[in-house]
């Protein structure tokens, strides 16, 4: 194994398109376990981070990822 070590912006702005979009998916899983850190961080952000780093899709991995972000938002109402 290699430690990879890379800061995370404070702004997801200064971020890439592949740190945003990892982002999103990290903030996606807190949701699901109801972390107490994300304060009003919302499904809402997730998926709207995560559609506006989607980038290059060939497999459709990333497009499902935010299916499955909608779905757990509809069933967390």
């Amino acid at each position: 194994s290699k430690l990879i070590e890379m800061p995370i912006p404070a702004r997801t702005e200064d971020a890439g398109q592949e740190q945003r979009f990892a982002m999103a998916v990290a903030g996606f899983g807190q949701l699901l376990r109801g972390s107490d850190y994300l304060r009003d961080w919302s499904y809402g952000d997730a998926i709207a981070l995560a559609n506006g780093a989607r980038g290059d899709d060939p497999y459709g991995y990333r497009a499902e990822a935010v299916r499955l972000m909608r779905l757990a938002e509809s069933l967390s109402n």
